[in-house]
């Protein structure tokens, strides 16, 4: 009973995190064909997914803490910083040897513990983030004009997502609403590259750091898009996760903020 346990492994982690994800690679399978042979099931199937995705996630944050002490599970564990308590993240970095402490995912662990994330009615923090070209960007120096900041997601949000953007930009003048889109890279040179894929209009700009960046820090981000519309005082009106047109529409084309 007091024997010291083994020190977990990378290898171990690796195996728990991929056979979780095969798993429910599985079961998303086997619901697919229940749906597709039984289309009247549709809806309950879809209740069902959704309770085994929480399972699932939930798995996911525990084999994360668990394995720690391994740089993918302490990636993890980065990954999934916003989900779990802060005084369970304290806890568990008190537990690991020094070295992990101080690597990059254990000092932005630590920083995020430290810091006071973006909630709806916060100042919008400053971001030290460049554009394409290079160039300084103060968000700032937008105060007096409404902001729609986007942590990337031009992809994922789709077509749809993407159609509805276009049109909110072309209904706005720009000294009412800019649109911002910061992008976890590492150059100003693949903000070229995503300018090019895209074809918009909206400044893009990131730290040129793809992952432990101040900006995913201080503005409390993980999923792609996660947005943020800035009053003209520099003040956060909305924060959600994915667009939310009707919310943004009240805002920005409705009577007031």
């Amino acid at each position: 009973a007091t024997a010291k346990q083994p020190p977990v492994t990378e290898e171990e982690y690796l195996r728990a995190d991929s056979a979780l994800w095969l798993e429910y690679e599985a079961f998303g399978a086997r619901l697919y064909e229940q749906a597709e042979a039984n289309p009247e099931l549709t809806d309950s199937l879809e209740m069902v997914a959704e309770v085994e995705l929480e399972r699932v996630l939930e798995r996911n944050q525990q084999l994360a803490l668990q394995y720690a002490a391994t740089p993918s599970g302490l990636k993890r564990c980065f990954m999934v910083r916003l989900d779990v308590p802060k005084d369970t993240l304290r806890r568990v970095l008190r537990t690991l040897p020094r070295p992990m402490r101080q690597s990059v995912y254990g000092r932005a662990i630590q920083q995020h513990i430290r810091t006071r994330q973006v909630v709806e009615g916060s100042r919008a923090p400053h971001i030290a983030a460049v554009n394409e070209a290079g160039e300084r960007f103060d968000l700032r120096a937008l105060e007096g004009c409404r902001v729609l900041l986007l942590y990337g997601g031009l992809g994922c949000m789709g077509r749809q997502g993407r159609e509805y953007l276009a049109q909110l930009y072309a209904r706005t003048l720009r000294e009412d609403l800019e649109i911002v889109v910061y992008w976890a890279v590492d150059s100003a040179e693949s903000l070229k590259e995503l300018r090019a894929r895209y074809n918009v209009d909206y400044q893009f700009i990131t730290e040129c750091m793809v992952d432990c960046s101040p900006f995913k820090i201080k503005y409390g981000v993980q999923a792609t898009p996660t947005c943020f519309l800035i009053d003209r005082d520099g003040r956060v009106l909305v924060k959600s996760e994915g667009l939310d047109p009707e919310r943004f529409d009240a805002i920005l084309l409705g009577a007031g903020e």
